[in-house]
């Protein structure tokens, strides 16, 4: 165990132990004034947000780009504050579930409907608070949640502090290795499986769609299983409008029939769909995505064929 690690895992344990006495408005002070610390401190990644907001949003002034990126490490810090507050028991469960208000809950039961049987693929985003969603789902749902998830770079605070924050209601991680045949273990007995899927995930793991005009690598697996399966798939995000309350969006579940071209064409299509509607939501709530993220990446790769990711699943 390196000896950085265990330096981050106590001050993240002192930093717990702290939010325990501190009132909120304190927590959420602190946590903003971090992250605004680190915005101003690290060129190079702000730098990198001001690139993405200009990719998407090239009309807009470098001032109100650079107003987009502080709202981003704003939400950030406030999401950041929330999580901890909820890692120290600050909550009940029923005073979470009653801090959210829910749109669309009409296309969850939608979805249901159509799957059947299926199980049901969930995507979101990086946007308003992501690491809520799961939480969420887990004490509303009465079907095992099951989700993918990169293993934070510390052991420590991995298998100690995040794994149990994600999995403390409930919730499964899986994390990569393997991971794509456990999904499909989990649909085949009629659960649910929720991907975030609008970071880079660059080949072989990873193929080419346009996002916001421009090529990204980008995560297939969703439309993979839902080519190869015929799972219905739902977008679902946590953010967090004007009114101070969390929101999950609930949109239309994506459904899919085999259109006759090669199942390669039609993942890749399927794909782009999918990517869509995580514009569609970044254009309603812009200052809420991570746009520190290099989404795009250096330069745009070989496409590559997905055929061994489909023989996986054969």
């Amino acid at each position: 165990m390196k000896l950085r690690h265990r330096i981050e895992y106590t001050a993240t344990i002192a930093l717990l132990g702290l939010c325990r006495r501190l009132p909120e408005r304190m927590a959420y002070a602190i946590s903003h004034g971090i992250t605004m610390l680190v915005y101003h401190l690290l060129g190079s990644r702000r730098k990198l947000t001001l690139r993405n907001l200009e990719i998407v949003f090239p009309g807009k002034t470098p001032a109100e780009r650079k107003k987009m990126a502080k709202q981003s490490y704003a939400n950030f810090a406030e999401s950041m504050a929330f999580n901890t507050l909820m890692m120290t028991d600050r909550f009940s469960n029923q005073e979470l579930i009653d801090s959210i208000e829910v749109e669309g809950w009409e296309n969850f039961e939608e979805a249901k409907r159509l799957t059947g049987k299926k199980g049901l693929l969930i995507f979101s985003a990086h946007i308003g608070n992501w690491e809520l969603l799961p939480q969420y789902a887990a004490l509303r749902l009465d079907t095992p949640l099951h989700i993918i998830s990169r293993k934070t770079a510390n052991p420590l605070l991995e298998e100690r502090i995040v794994r149990p924050l994600r999995e403390r209601f409930g919730v499964e991680v899986f994390h990569k290795k393997n991971a794509l045949m456990r999904i499909v273990k989990v649909i085949k007995k009629g659960e649910y499986a929720g991907f975030q899927i609008d970071q880079k995930l660059n080949p072989p793991e990873g193929i080419f769609i346009k996002f916001f005009g421009r090529e990204a690598p980008t995560l297939a697996s969703p439309a993979l299983l839902q080519v190869r399966f015929g799972v219905t798939v739902l977008p679902v995000f946590m953010v967090k409008p004007e009114n101070g309350k969390h929101l999950l969006v609930i949109r239309e579940p994506i459904k899919w029939e085999d259109n006759g071209q090669s199942m390669e064409e039609q993942i890749i299509e399927l794909t782009y769909i999918h990517q869509k509607a995580i514009e569609e939501i970044i254009l309603e709530y812009p200052e809420q995505w991570f746009w520190m993220h290099n989404r795009w990446g250096l330069k745009k790769g070989e496409q590559r064929s997905i055929a061994k990711q489909v023989q996986k699943v054969n």
